[in-house]
């Protein structure tokens, strides 16, 4: 892997170099920075592969407690008229319209 990035960072100089005039110093910090931004990204790359995807556990449907209103339980409690009295047949039809 370091000669890799070895190789790219003198093709990259070497290309860099060509099109434009460097002083020796100019062109030692060159390398130093072309290489040291390959290396990091190496790294990253590295990093990135060894580690582990993290496994996701399927998540639980949560436990949900109805309760029911003090309204509604006292509506339910209240004896209605039964289905076929004919005060609760005389109601559905005036509700039918």
């Amino acid at each position: 892997m370091a000669s890799e990035v070895l190789n790219l960072t003198a093709q990259i100089v070497i290309s860099h170099a060509s099109m434009t005039q460097l002083s020796p110093k100019e062109l030692v910090k060159e390398i130093k920075a072309v290489y040291r931004v390959l290396a990091s990204l190496e790294e990253e790359i590295v990093v990135a592969e060894t580690m582990a995807p993290v496994p996701r556990r399927p998540r639980k449907p949560r436990a949900v407690k109805m309760v029911e209103s003090p309204e509604a339980k006292a509506i339910e409690d209240k004896a209605g008229p039964a289905v076929g009295d004919p005060d609760y047949m005389e109601f559905m039809s005036s509700r039918e319209g």
